[in-house]
């Protein structure tokens, strides 16, 4: 018996037959280039790895391909799309080649479903998954998952799984991303109505998991204490950074043609400026500084910088030191990084109990990090692992100090920033290590803990 099962474990059909299946909702999952696809993505690539058979319920779409790095990711994951008639996450938000008068219909209809959006609980996708509901409960059911997990926002995601697990009588794990409405700052625009049944809905997702999985400690213990729940009933499971192994060959068509001055100290922000990730932070510790070290200093974004917030530069008088880019495809993440002096993190002084998702990205680079952020759980991965250092958005004269005292050392051809990075810390927040804890998580749920 022990001779048959080694010889079925080295067959990969073998293999995949005896795993156990876990269904995967992921309203969002690539080829979806939104920050919330890549979690789940980095988890089903890696669940067979740990005895499961992944199969990801998504909203399709048709704007990107997957990349050959994700197809081979992905050739054992099985990826249902719910289609849908109509998408407004997807797309070019510019509008200068459109005529003027189509651009106030466009207004207008943007300005209607915005209202709509902010009256519906939860988030409009919810109209799209009931619709769909007879068709994917027999498709699931003709699965027979093991355990169903969902991830959110959006929040919809939570509302197929919670139904799912009742009408099929399976273990349900919730995979909160960020806080919903205990959130410091909300994602999305509420209306009073929708706001109070969002709080009724996320109570009754709570009680009903079997497990809530939160992306931060910080999180993790906001729910916590605000829900009086058991130690386990929740867990926290970081997002990562996917360790592509120091013998991977380096794809050298994935470089970054920016006009970059090397001479000058280069930070770089992977993203763009917006409420949740603000400039003023960085821009505030700028304007510290005198001019003739501002010359030294350029800060790049990609995607547009908003009008107020090029109010704020220019009011400053350092517009002309804050670069902009065009986005990059996720595989030129390296070259991109390789470029920086300092990468960048800054999130709202509101999102008190998040961390964000590019933290990790950076994590793959040996540039250091300066993390602009209210949650000192980030100072504690940061001194752990080495690979940065960290300041609460409110200490401009401190931020500041580090970029004269940056700026200078570039100047005398220094090193920047002194950081020893601890390859074996940073290791463990891979997202192979992640998933490891999700599947243990899973086999405890579903009574095969080993």
């Amino acid at each position: 018996m022990q001779h048959l099962i080694g010889v079925l474990l080295l067959m990969p059909d073998g293999y995949l037959s005896l795993m156990k299946t876990a269904l995967l909702i992921a309203p969002y999952f690539v080829p979806r280039r939104r920050v919330g696809s890549l979690r789940p993505y980095k988890f089903a690539s890696h669940l067979t790895s740990f005895g499961w058979k992944p199969v990801v319920f998504t909203i399709g779409t048709d704007q990107d391909a997957l990349t050959e790095k994700e197809k081979k990711a992905l050739r054992d994951v099985t990826v249902k799309q719910i289609n849908t008639p109509f998408d407004r996450t997807t797309g070019s938000s510019s509008d200068q080649n459109v005529e003027p008068k189509h651009r106030v219909l466009s207004e207008w209809s943007d300005w209607i479903a915005d209202w709509f959006d902010r009256q519906v609980p939860m988030d409009t996708w919810v109209f799209l998954f009931w619709s769909a509901y007879t068709k994917i409960l027999k498709e699931v059911q003709s699965l027979d998952p093991d355990l169903i997990w969902s991830t959110g926002d959006p929040w919809s995601g939570h509302w197929l799984g919670h139904k799912l697990s009742r009408d099929l009588k399976k273990p349900w794990i919730a995979d909160f991303r960020d806080p919903w409405t205990l959130s410091g700052l909300s994602l999305r625009e509420r209306s009073f109505l929708s706001n109070r049944a969002d709080r009724k809905l996320e109570k009754k997702f709570i009680t009903a998991a079997d497990k809530i999985i939160f992306t931060a400690q910080a999180t993790e213990d906001l729910y916590k204490n605000h829900y009086s729940l058991n130690s386990d009933k929740t867990d926290t499971i970081y997002n990562s950074f996917e360790d592509s192994g120091s013998n991977e060959k380096p794809d050298i068509s994935q470089t970054w043609q920016a006009d970059i001055d090397d001479s000058k100290l280069n930070l770089i922000f992977f993203g763009s400026f917006r409420r949740l990730s603000p400039i003023n932070p960085i821009a505030e510790a700028m304007a510290e500084l005198p001019g003739e070290l501002q010359k030294q200093i350029n800060i790049h974004s990609f995607g547009t910088i908003e009008f107020k917030d090029l109010e704020t530069l220019n009011r400053f008088g350092i517009s002309d030191h804050f670069k902009t880019h065009e986005k990059v495809a996720p595989e030129q993440a390296k070259a991109v990084f390789e470029r920086a002096d300092i990468l960048l993190v800054s999130t709202n002084a509101e999102r008190k109990s998040i961390i964000p998702a590019k933290l990790w990205e950076y994590m793959l680079s040996d540039k250091p990090i300066l993390s602009i952020t209210p949650n000192p759980e980030i100072a504690e991965i940061l001194k752990e692992t080495g690979a940065g250092i960290h300041y609460h958005n409110s200490k401009t004269a401190e931020i500041a100090g580090v970029l004269k005292h940056a700026a200078e050392r570039k100047l005398r051809g220094e090193t920047v920033l002194e950081i020893e990075r601890k390859p074996d810390q940073i290791k463990q927040y891979s997202a192979k290590n992640n998933t490891r804890k999700l599947a243990q998580i899973m086999d405890t749920i579903t009574g095969d803990e080993q």
